[in-house]
């Protein structure tokens, strides 16, 4: 067993130590699939733990030779969001158990975020709130883009909001497959927020703010958008 810790969490370090036993006879399940996520409470804090289904053995073997590993990118990639300014869960640490000669089981530990809502639950909220939190977010999707981040992984589901004094917040989740790099193209951008699920309003809108955050000319921006759209509504 190898933990990857924050060392502002060295107080964890026992508690974590047996992580696999907690997260299977503790807490509160919140999501079940391939991969799986739980809620678990220690001290003053609430973890939210995600355990990563098993790797392949070729990836695990590309693992050993020269690719980071998944849960490795979901523990970095969010501190470094929040290092340039953006929100992510703070990640807390990363503990690895192998099992016989090339497979491991990964729990990526960050903190549990206390923003109330999601991007795709957008359509219960007002009609004048969702223009404001639409417009809010076409900013923070074109500061994302100029400053070189691309979450691979762009749905909706994946960004939490709430609104902090008058000031709406979002912070990114599921970030281990976030790109960093030079400044994200008009055209890589666009094809991202198609990513995202929303009425027409919300794309309207998005597009036309993101546009002009980015100085960039509208219809382009629709029009790359809208075939994006539709190239990934013809793949289902």
């Amino acid at each position: 067993m190898k933990i990857l810790l924050n060392p502002k969490y060295e107080h964890l370090r026992d508690y974590l130590s047996h992580l696999e036993e907690h997260f299977e006879q503790e807490g509160r399940e919140i999501h079940s699939g391939r991969n799986s996520i739980r809620t678990l409470q220690v001290e003053d804090l609430t973890l939210c733990v995600k355990r990563f289904a098993r790797a392949t053995f070729r990836r695990e073997v590309q693992q050993l030779i020269y690719k980071t590993s998944k849960g490795k990118l979901a523990y970095l990639r969010p501190m470094l969001l929040r290092e340039r300014g953006f929100e992510s869960p703070e990640s807390v640490a990363l503990v690895r158990y192998r099992h016989g000669l090339w497979h491991t089981t990964a729990y990526y530990v960050c903190l549990l975020s206390n923003y109330r809502y999601r991007l795709d639950r957008l359509g219960e909220a007002s009609v004048e709130e969702q223009r404001d939190i639409t417009e809010s977010f076409a900013c923070f999707a074109a500061r994302l883009h100029e400053r070189g981040f691309l979450h691979r992984d762009f749905s909706s589901s994946n960004i939490l909001y709430d609104k902090v004094g008058n000031r709406y917040h979002f912070a990114l989740i599921d970030t281990n497959s976030i790109r960093c790099g030079s400044g994200v193209s008009i055209e890589t951008g666009c094809r991202n927020l198609a990513q995202l699920t929303g009425s027409e309003a919300f794309f309207a809108q998005l597009v036309r703010v993101y546009a002009a955050e980015r100085k960039a000319d509208p219809t382009l921006c629709a029009r790359l958008v809208n075939e994006a759209r539709g190239a990934r509504q013809a793949a289902r």
